[in-house]
């Protein structure tokens, strides 16, 4: 958990260093539900004291997570961003790939880039997965990174 903590805080520091106008939220898609934790902001310390917050659990809410996700993004104050939304798997995804691939074709047709980070159980998921990245990526705009299991550090491999 304290890995990808750091990988979070890591793309969240490049992403507003990159451009002064992005934003960043965090959420979490664990628990009973997904649960936005901090709207999107330019506030790195908002998004810190987030990550110090969530609590690891079992159960993987995916579809839902990315369905409130692109609601948030809907709500941007910028709406001349391009969405894009980062996701962190590593508990096994509970959703059929067809829910995943419908999902994907939403996102594409409303030009939402969805990168994913698989770890932890990275055989399990890594067929959804694809499948999913193969429904929303338009123009290589949506990227799968699956982490091998091993004595890696997260921040290091998304680098």
């Amino acid at each position: 958990m304290e890995s990808q903590a750091d990988a979070v805080n890591l793309i969240c520091n490049v992403k507003t260093q990159q451009n002064p106008e992005s934003t960043v939220g965090v959420m979490t898609m664990a628990a009973r539900s997904p649960e936005v934790l901090v709207t999107p902001t330019q506030d790195l310390g908002k998004i810190l004291t987030a990550l110090h917050s969530v609590k690891i659990d079992n159960c993987l809410h995916f579809v839902p997570a990315i369905q409130v996700a692109q609601l948030a993004l809907k709500h941007r104050q910028n709406k001349n961003q391009r969405q894009r939304i980062i996701a962190f798997v590593g508990s096994p995804l509970e959703d059929e790939e067809k829910d995943l691939v419908k999902l994907g074709k939403k996102l594409k047709k409303n030009n939402v880039a969805v990168d994913v980070v698989n770890f932890g159980e990275t055989a399990e998921n890594q067929a959804k997965l694809e499948a999913f990245i193969g429904a929303v990526n338009s123009s290589d705009n949506s990227n799968l990174l699956t982490v091998p299991p091993g004595p890696h550090i997260l921040s290091d491999i998304i680098i």
